[in-house]
């Protein structure tokens, strides 16, 4: 059957890739050493010889046959004015229906890709390394078909593709190419072209078409980078969990699954103590939630440990006090959403976290440890392990909508430097995950 990768644009994170937010280093569009800069289709053509080169080593290593390659009279890049061919018919495909799109088609065993709209703005806004990575994903779903895979649900064959093109990305950034090279910066923007390609919040992950949240397609991408095409071929039969999700009311649906940002303190506040306090020693390791606007006051004695996100959201540990600036914070949650500012403010209860067990707070291998944890708070909250938190009289009804997951990655891509003591928005992502799927002990191992 014929696989699309259906890019669609969705205008709430379009800019994902740009935020500028108080003490963060944005993140532009970065152009690698992959080929020369501006010439999109001579990009493509260097990363299909590449993918392609790949995937001879690759196929008989992972499933012991050997790699057909898909012959250049079978790559299509199409325009307005040459529209691929039909997919399964006769003719051509008219371009209305595939513009900004990429796609494999199984039945005539060829991959077509729009040079008009899509690589143009992928190079554009994104880099040359985007350019390559929508192509490497099409690859993958040549190497389903190559392998008869037997999967049937659309977003576990996405899943698969996603993570195909991890372990492609891993051989370039690695140095193992000969053709193609690539950054840190380069992974860190990749990050911004999967927020953009999400499906938009709320999609039942069961329904034909579906291709999974911002979170989903990373970790499946990130999966694939860190362990392997051999991890990526696990999916046939053991597909990775899936946290998209449909929303649960209507209320929810016309928010936008957001909540205004005081709520989402006093939620974040409510329910961080009351998960940490079941972590650490039986007590909340924050005593105090503080504002400070435009400077840091009220003092803190001996100093922060320099905000684990951003700069004016920070843990004193002399007091174990966490101070924000409402305007930065506020900043963060007009750009991202109510997850997201709520993310910022949890980072610091596991900043504290690590002050009560033992751990450094600051430094880059500090706030890896704290993206962590803060994944471990979120992972709970996700899988609704707590019947309800406690803070004085009040019960937190803290839990996850689509999108929110999202909304985190986005802030590790607003936030996250590429060479600064923060460390690149991929390595804390990572973190994150790892954290979210794995648990505290995982964080904690070896950290000290």
């Amino acid at each position: 059957m014929s696989q699309r990768l259906l890019l669609r644009r969705f205008a709430a994170l379009a800019s994902a890739a740009g935020l500028l937010l108080t003490g963060a280093a944005a993140i532009a569009p970065h152009t690698s050493a992959a080929a020369p800069s501006g010439d999109a289709g001579s990009i493509a053509a260097t990363a299909i010889a590449d993918i392609q080169s790949f995937w001879a080593r690759e196929m008989p290593a992972v499933y012991d046959r050997s790699y057909e390659p898909i012959p250049d009279d079978r790559l299509f890049p199409y325009s307005s004015a040459d529209p691929p061919p039909s997919c399964g018919g006769r003719g051509d495909t008219p371009y209305q229906e595939v513009a900004g799109n990429a796609f494999y088609c199984s039945e005539g065993d060829f991959v077509a890709w729009d040079t008009e709209q899509l690589l143009p703005s992928l190079e554009k806004r994104f880099g040359d390394f985007a350019v390559a990575l929508v192509l490497a994903h099409e690859w993958g779903h040549v190497v389903q078909a190559r392998t008869d895979s037997t999967i049937r649900a659309t977003i576990y064959l996405e899943n698969q593709a996603d993570c195909f093109a991890g372990a492609w990305a891993h051989h370039v950034e690695s140095g193992d190419s000969t053709r193609l090279s690539a950054s840190a910066s380069d992974l860190d923007t990749a990050l911004g072209g999967y927020l953009e390609f999400r499906d938009p919040p709320g999609i039942d992950p069961s329904q034909d078409g579906a291709h999974g949240n911002g979170f989903d397609r990373v970790s499946a991408f990130q999966d694939g980078f860190e362990q392997g095409a051999a991890q990526c071929a696990t999916y046939e039969n053991d597909p990775p969990p899936v946290t998209e999700s449909p929303y649960r009311s209507f209320e929810d649906q016309a928010n936008g699954g957001d909540v205004p940002l005081a709520d989402a303190v006093d939620l974040v506040h409510t329910d961080a103590d009351d998960y940490w306090a079941k972590h650490v020693h039986g007590a909340t390791p924050v005593q105090d939630l503080a504002t400070t606007s435009g400077r840091r006051a009220p003092a803190c004695d001996g100093g922060t440990d320099g905000g684990v996100l951003v700069d004016g959201v920070e843990y004193c540990a002399a007091d174990q006090r966490v101070i924000y600036d409402p305007d930065v914070l506020s900043r963060v949650y007009d750009s991202t959403g109510d997850f997201g500012a709520g993310m910022v403010l949890a980072a610091e209860w596991s900043a504290a976290a690590q002050d009560a067990l033992g751990y450094p707070v600051q430094g880059k291998a500090g706030r890896l440890l704290a993206d962590c944890l803060t994944g471990t708070w979120a992972g709970d909250v996700a899988r609704g392990t707590r019947a309800g938190a406690a803070r004085g009289s009040g019960r937190s009804q803290l839990s996850l909508s689509p999108g929110d997951l999202d909304q985190g990655i986005a802030t590790f891509v607003a936030l996250g430097g590429h060479e600064d003591e923060r460390g690149t928005a991929f390595a804390r992502v990572a973190a994150f995950r790892k954290g979210f799927f794995k648990g505290i002990d995982a964080c904690t191992s070896g950290a000290r």
